[in-house]
């Protein structure tokens, strides 16, 4: 009897023959083979080193340029090494590299000497630094000015503080200056004074040109500046003296706006005294007013005297920033009696480096002509750079001192 294949019971089936029933297609193996290909070149091209890297090479480090010191006219020092694995020269630039022959010499071309500082001889903080470019300057050592406002030529008025003269007479600048020793004051050197402005705008710019500049450097400040008399307080610690801008009206204006309660030629006097006294309120500590734009207001003469005259009441000083050719600002104040003096130059008027060195050269040379010389500029980081590195080469090189613009009026004051 044969045997039924539907009544033979099943057996279990072994694990390679289950395998075997799942194995891939053959076009799904091609797939996979090829993957595995294309993944495998991958990594031997990752692992395999380019060809140039198996030439021997040298490296040689550069001496940085030193940016400030003059051409050298001597020759280079020359040193000769054998180095292993060939020869070749150094390239012009740091971190360059050469291929090298092999089993050939390598000449090294060494750099000219330079007294490089040691590490402990560079400045550990800004204010070590500024203090370096004080008394590399002959002047003495920054102190700190008293904190700002001072009770006997302060009025307190609802919203802040407004300067006064105390019942003993002192007025508000005399108060607020920063104090110079008689010897630079009666010096025979022709005198520069260097008024900043723009400062409490941007905080970091109004930073580093307190904590980098000597603070025989004036810093005037916008009316606009947030916490501007803790600002101002900061600046008077680092021993600088303080000016505040006064927004006057320039030609084209409202188009040209610099700011609120700006100087008005259309506003009544009693206008411009509200605004006036709103601006010197923001804050206290400051000797004077330099004057932000204002070309219409300042050859406005009924505008501008009744201004001068509240400046004048106040104890305050005036600078005219030189920018308006036709400011009757100079004429009006003698005829008042107000401290006022105008500014020589503008030393920022182009942002290029190469036009400010030379309205600082033009300062220099103004003030050996006539005895003093007033710059004005503003805190742009260029203008920074360039009045930093002008100070540090000043020693030796220009016979002129550097005193706060509050020096010179204390000067003409005694004629």
């Amino acid at each position: 009897m044969q045997n039924d294949d539907l009544r033979t019971p099943l057996k279990p089936r072994s694990r390679l023959q289950r395998l075997w029933d799942k194995r891939p297609t053959p076009s799904k193996a091609a797939i996979g083979l090829s993957v595995l290909a294309l993944a495998g070149l991958g990594v031997w091209a990752v692992m395999t080193p380019f060809p140039k890297e198996l030439t021997p090479v040298a490296t040689a480090p550069i001496a940085p340029v030193d940016r400030t010191a003059t051409g050298s006219t001597g020759k280079a020092k020359e040193q000769t090494r054998i180095i292993a694995g060939g020869t070749g020269k150094v390239a012009d630039r740091p971190g360059a590299q050469r291929p090298i022959p092999e089993n050939q010499e390598f000449e090294v071309i060494a750099p000219p000497d330079r007294d490089v500082p040691s590490a402990s001889s560079l400045p550990r903080s800004p204010e070590e630094a500024r203090r370096r470019k004080v008394a590399m300057l002959g002047l003495p050592l920054d102190k700190p000015l008293p904190r700002a406002p001072l009770r006997a030529v302060s009025e307190r008025v609802k919203g802040g503080v407004l300067p006064k003269v105390s019942r003993k007479g002192l007025a508000p600048w005399r108060a607020y200056a920063k104090s110079m020793p008689r010897k630079i004051l009666t010096s025979p050197k022709p005198k520069v004074a260097i008024v900043l402005g723009g400062l409490g705008l941007n905080a970091e710019l109004t930073k580093r040109a307190v904590m980098e500049l000597p603070g025989v450097i004036t810093l005037a400040y916008a009316p606009y500046g947030e916490r501007l008399q803790r600002q101002i307080n900061k600046a008077r610690r680092a021993g600088h003296e303080v000016m505040l801008q006064l927004p006057m009206e320039p030609w084209g204006y409202p188009a040209v706006n610099p700011g609120p309660n700006t100087l008005l030629v259309s506003a009544r006097p009693e206008q411009n005294m509200a605004s006036l006294r709103w601006l010197m309120s923001r804050a206290a500590g400051y000797v004077g007013f330099v004057n932000y734009a204002g070309k219409r207001f300042l050859t406005s003469g009924e505008a501008l005297a009744p201004v001068l005259h509240e400046v004048k009441k106040r104890g305050l000083i005036f600078l005219d920033n030189g920018t308006a050719l036709q400011s009757l600002l100079p004429s009006l104040a003698q005829v008042i009696g107000l401290p006022a003096l105008q500014a020589t130059y503008k030393l920022d008027e182009s942002n290029e480096e190469i036009a400010i060195r030379n309205q600082l050269h033009r300062l220099v040379a103004r003030a050996k002509e006539k005895g003093y010389a007033i710059g004005v500029a503003s805190v742009f980081p260029v203008t920074l750079r360039v009045l930093d590195q002008w100070l540090a080469g000043l020693e030796g090189r220009e016979q002129v001192v550097i005193v706060p613009v509050s020096a010179l009026y204390k000067l003409r004051a005694k004629g």
